[in-house]
This record gives structure tokens, C-alpha cells and sequence, in this order.
């Protein structure tokens, strides 16, 4: 009986000496519990918050850096987005078909037919009725006897008598009427299929003139004679000329 009332006279002794400072311990200990039980629940309630809306800790940067100290789980801030960059406006397919329909239907302008002209077939006859005294050279040269030279006989010569009627060898329009003092009157008809007769010889009154048409067989003049050969008897020096070339009129005759 006396040891337990030493014991709780001790015991009552120990509590009025250190009873503050036990006291204060509890004190400390329940805050510490309570606070870390708050900041548990609290960090909860956010990890709940931000499975739902998928954004913790917008606008709370403090709980952020508590829920990295605690966790040590770094959290990702969503960035803001960022501005795209204009895109290019991209015809529309009706307008793309439009301009493809309009190309497709485009033409190319046609051009003019450059195929050559076809030239008629014209039948020529000998001028005049007599023997041929001179043959077309065909650029050779041959001795002149009125001029004692050489040169080259561009056409032939056909004899006959002075007043004879020389005619048209192949329908045409007159080209030129001109006097020469060596070939004397001078006939040029031009022919559709580009041949030019010369007749060369004739008297000085001819019928026709530049721009006449004239037929086949028409008379154009009376032989007189080429005063470049006065020393051969009359003939009528009859040639023609193609593209600006001498060619041989026999060549024409009855063709």
C-alpha cells in the first residue's frame, strides 16, 4: 500500500513538473498528422479533379510543385496552342473542272491550205507556118551571122513570108508591146501555166495591146523581119521564157 502511494506521488510529481512540455509533444504531433492528412486529401481531391478534366493544376502552380515534392511525378503544363500557318486556298473542283472543260475546249485557229496551185495544161501551136532555119542552143554558144559573133540562141526561128499573120501559139493576156532596135516589134503574151511567148519580128502595127486577152490562133501582128538578122531572110524568132529561165519551144508545140 505505501509503495503505490509513492508511486502515484512520483507519478503526479513528474506530471505537474513536465506535464507543459508533454503536452506541447501532443500538440505537435496531432498538428503534424492533421496537416499531412490535409495536404493528402487535398492532392486526392486535385489527382480526381485532373483525371476529369484532364488539367491538374491549371491556375494552382502551388499544389503543382506539392504533388512534385511529394510524388516526385513531374506534370507536364499544357502549352498554349500555337497559330497555324495560313493555308493556301485550293480551287474548288468545280471551278478546277470548269478551266480544265475550257482548256480542253480550246482550237487551234486553221490555217490557210498552203497546197500549191494546180496549173492548167495549155496545147501551143507553131506561130507561124514555115521551116525552122534556127534551133533553141539551150545556153550554147553559137555563131550570129548578121553581128559575125557568138552567142547563145534563146528561141528558134521559123521563115516565112514578109506580111505573114503571126499568131497567138496558146490562149493568154498580152504582157507588153515594145519596139527593139535589134529583135524590132516585140509581143509578149503571159499563159496560165506560167509560161511568157516572145514573138520578135513583127511589123510595127500590131492589134493588141497590154492588158488584152487574147485567144489561141488570134492574130497578134504581120511579119516584117528581126533587124538583128537582116542578112537571113524574113523569119519570126519566136521563144519562151519559164520561172526566169530560156526553154525550148519545141518542146511545147502540139503538147
Amino acid at each position: 500500500m505505501s509503495n503505490l502511494k509513492f508511486s502515484k506521488g512520483r507519478f503526479a510529481r513528474f506530471i505537474s513538473s513536465k506535464g507543459f512540455y508533454l503536452a506541447m509533444a501532443v500538440c505537435l504531433a496531432g498538428a503534424g498528422v492533421a496537416t499531412y492528412m490535409a495536404v493528402d486529401r487535398t492532392i486526392n481531391v486535385i489527382e480526381n479533379t485532373a483525371n476529369q478534366s484532364g488539367d491538374a493544376f491549371a491556375g494552382f502552380p502551388e499544389l503543382e510543385e506539392v504533388e512534385q515534392r511529394v510524388h516526385g511525378v513531374p506534370i507536364e503544363r499544357e502549352r498554349p496552342p500555337q497559330p497555324s500557318a495560313p493555308s493556301e486556298q485550293q480551287p474548288s473542283s468545280s471551278t478546277s473542272s470548269s478551266s480544265y472543260e475550257e482548256l480542253t475546249d480550246y482550237e487551234e485557229p486553221s490555217e490557210p491550205s498552203m497546197a500549191p496551185a494546180v496549173l492548167p495544161v495549155l496545147t501551143y501551136i507553131l506561130p507561124v507556118r514555115g521551116d525552122i532555119v534556127a534551133a533553141f542552143s539551150d545556153g550554147e554558144l553559137v555563131r550570129n551571122p548578121g553581128l559575125g559573133d557568138w552567142r547563145t540562141h534563146d528561141g528558134i526561128d521559123i521563115r516565112a513570108t514578109a506580111g505573114t499573120e503571126v499568131l497567138a501559139a496558146a490562149e493568154g493576156i498580152v504582157l507588153e508591146v515594145r519596139i527593139d532596135p535589134l529583135w524590132g516589134t516585140v509581143v509578149v503574151i503571159d499563159h496560165a501555166d506560167g509560161n511568157q511567148t516572145h514573138y520578135s519580128g513583127l511589123a510595127a502595127n500590131v492589134p493588141v495591146s497590154a492588158g488584152d486577152t487574147v485567144a489561141a490562133r488570134q492574130a497578134i501582128g504581120l511579119l516584117e523581119g528581126v533587124p538583128l538578122e537582116l542578112t537571113d531572110r524574113p523569119h519570126l524568132h519566136f521563144a519562151v521564157m519559164r520561172d526566169g529561165a530560156w526553154i525550148d519551144p519545141m518542146g511545147l508545140i502540139g503538147s
